[in-house]
């Protein structure tokens, strides 16, 4: 069988063999010998879009894990029931295991929504790898755990997917009282779903707004109140229509003995709720243990100390070997006060964490950050992935227009070479008229002086041109952003020119990080990084789809503006016919000055400009073409009459762009309901 897991391997070094982030959740904690065990008893399979991959009442055979694609959990009409669409599974989820763990037939039908590949391991093998590896074990049992309280609603009009999160925090304040209900509000206020804040530390109450302290609700005593009695539970429960609701625990031994009838308090508001958010006590209690085995995330409050970075650390390594959750489930939560540099030594646990800006001095970012966490969790962020692909790039132009006219929000943004130049300056604030603007600047007569320049030329063994030039274009337009500072999360993508390694740049200068990004190999100097360089990102990942999926956006749009093969072969079948038939209405003097002309054309078509350029090109255009069949949907906004090197010619390619993306609107329209 093929090396499946290897497939996304990056190629590092045997001692940071670690990663943070695994394209498949369920094996990012798995060691490579578990890894393997896993590929001796699976097949990859595919699924086009409206296949059938089992029905309701079927005996489960096999547990699937999705490598690309969407598929669509239903309950088939019966009688005066409509079929009812219950959930969604994307890629890197997986489903199957529960009836396969609990004996029973499926509960619903399964359809693949768009073409799909997954990865299925039979009933037998399944149960074989359940007892060689603990940990994939420990994973589905949470997993298991959820989808039975679920169960408990049954497969009627009433099921709904019901989120839980429990969130930790080693010292109570007034800031993390704040973050924790305004994260709640903006979840409220994306998901319009009914949301419960329940208290297992006792410290949160008395630092909750007015709102929440008012009456004299003592909250649920597990220890002498029946769970099982809603209006017990109701009465507990001290209720705010505009926000949350908000239930307490009094702090004694019953978070010791009762995790029992915690199980059944949690199970009777999972009818009521759609979000449990679970502040948890600063120790391990069996009550807290129970509420992460039910959770699907974990946040956790980096407070004020020195050792923040390796407190996360280790307590992320808990939850993960413990508790059987993945680094993808885990979110550190870094208040501005902290700062905002990371030290190098951290830099591999940067994904985890989300600074928070300061509420006082950055409050629209603050919202913006609680908006995309609300977001994140409720899996609504749309991502753009914008490829490479040098002056065809400007099409990316035109597909923003078209999401901005029709107000398609965009929650992240991932752009290799061009699409991370242009994604930057959209992210910045500019709309793509503005960018049109800065791009029809760049003119035929100018364009050499512009972006390159004659201060610019490069000593020939390092590239052909030093690449400072373009930053100085930049910054009359970004000046000193930094990535803090954009509007739009933004990932640039750029290759270590020493491993190969993919580098995923969002720290930082955000000219520095463009200017890495688009090092085309031979045309620029490579950017020096911690003491290495970077060479543009198209040569590793031309359409940064994967970093988006990586990071559990669920709904991805992704452009490639590169030609296809048979768009080049096209071009030249045109230009050739156009040439010859010219060529016939001419006279015997201009024939012979437009074969001299046509002869040195051809050979300056094969300069070294041109045969780098396309080489890259014709490699990467492979690349983005498998990435992009992982996008939920794939907008190819080639201009195949065109030129590389074409700058100056910015109409054509936004001309295009527009009219890619307005094919795919209701394709996109269908995925934001989705």
């Amino acid at each position: 069988m093929m090396n499946f897991f290897s497939f996304w391997k990056k190629n590092k070094p045997e001692s940071k063999e670690t990663r943070l982030l695994d394209p498949i959740p369920l094996f990012s904690s798995l060691t490579s010998e578990e890894q393997a065990l896993i590929e001796q008893h699976s097949r990859l399979v595919g699924f086009k879009r409206g296949d059938i991959v089992y029905e309701e009442g079927a005996v489960p055979d096999a547990f699937y894990i999705i490598i690309s694609g969407r598929f669509r959990l239903f309950t088939r009409a019966r009688g005066p029931d409509k079929e009812s669409t219950l959930l969604y599974f994307y890629r890197g989820e997986h489903f199957g295991e529960t009836s396969l763990l609990t004996g029973s037939v499926h509960s619903a039908s399964v359809e693949a929504k768009t073409d799909a590949v997954a990865l299925k391991i039979g009933a037998e093998d399944f149960q074989k790898l359940l007892h060689q590896i603990p940990t994939l074990a420990l994973h589905l049992s949470r997993s298991l755990g959820r989808h039975l309280t679920r169960e408990e609603l049954g497969y009627s009009q009433h099921r709904r997917e019901v989120r839980i999160a429990s969130f930790y925090f080693a010292a109570s304040s007034e800031g993390m009282a704040r973050f924790l209900t305004d994260f709640i509000k903006a979840l409220r206020k994306e998901t319009q779903s009914k949301v419960l804040l329940m208290d297992l530390s006792g410290k949160i109450k008395s630092l909750l707004p007015a709102e929440f302290r008012r009456g004299d609700i003592a909250g649920f005593d597990l220890k002498t109140m029946d769970p099982s009695s809603e209006s017990a539970v109701q009465k507990a429960i001290q209720t705010d229509d505009q926000n949350f609701d908000f239930l307490s625990f009094p702090v004694n031994a019953a978070l010791d003995e009762e995790e029992t009838k915690f199980t059944a308090l949690l199970t009777l508001l999972t009818y009521r709720y759609d979000y449990l958010v679970i502040a948890l006590p600063d120790r391990n209690t069996p009550v807290a243990v129970k509420a992460l085995n039910y959770s699907d995330r974990v946040y956790l409050w980096a407070e004020k100390r020195a050792d923040v970075f390796t407190f996360a650390a280790k307590k992320v390594a808990e939850l993960c070997q413990d508790f059987g959750f993945n680094r993808n489930e885990i979110k550190i939560i870094l208040p501005s006060q902290e700062g905002k540099e990371i030290p190098a030594e951290s830099a591999a646990e940067l994904q985890l964490f989300s600074t928070l800006p300061s509420l006082q001095y950055q409050r629209y970012q603050y919202e913006k950050t609680l908006t995309f966490l609300a977001k994140e969790w409720s899996e609504r962020l749309v991502g753009l992935a914008l490829g490479s692909g040098a002056a065809y790039g400007l099409a990316h132009i035109g597909v923003l227009r078209v999401l901005e006219q029709e107000k398609i929000p965009v929650d992240i943004i991932a752009g290799s070479s061009i699409g991370a130049l242009l994604g930057a300056l959209w992210a910045a604030g500019y709309n793509s008229y503005e960018i049109e603007k800065i791009a029809k600047s760049v003119e035929k007569n100018n364009a050499f002086f512009k972006l390159l320049g004659f201060r610019d030329i490069s000593a020939i063994h390092r590239g052909f041109f030093k690449g400072d030039q373009i930053g100085r274009f930049l910054s009359a337009h970004l000046k000193d952003m930094t990535f803090q500072d954009l509007k739009i999360p933004v990932k640039m993508v750029a290759a270590n020119l020493l491993t190969s390694e993919e580098v995923v740049l969002e720290s930082g200068n955000v000219i520095n990080a463009i200017r890495a990004s688009i090092s085309i190999p031979g045309f620029f100097r490579p950017y020096p990084y911690k003491g290495s360089y970077l060479i543009d990102g198209g040569i590793v990942d031309p359409l940064p789809v994967k970093i988006l999926s990586n990071m559990g956006v669920r709904k991805i749009i992704a452009v490639n503006v590169l030609p296809a093969p048979k768009d080049l072969i096209e071009r030249n079948e045109l230009r050739r016919k156009a040439f010859h038939q010219n060529f016939q209405q001419k006279g015997y003097w201009k024939r012979m000055w437009m074969k001299t002309k046509d002869r040195i054309q051809r050979r300056y078509t094969s300069n070294i400009f041109n045969a780098l350029m396309n080489t890259i090109m014709f490699t990467e255009f492979e690349i983005a073409r498998m990435e992009g069949s992982e996008a939920d949907i794939f907008i190819h906004a080639s201009v195949p009459d065109a030129h590389w090197i074409e700058f100056f010619s910015a109409d054509k390619f936004i001309t295009e762009g527009m009219k890619k993306a307005r094919e795919q609107l209701a394709d996109i329209r269908q995925l934001l309901l989705e």
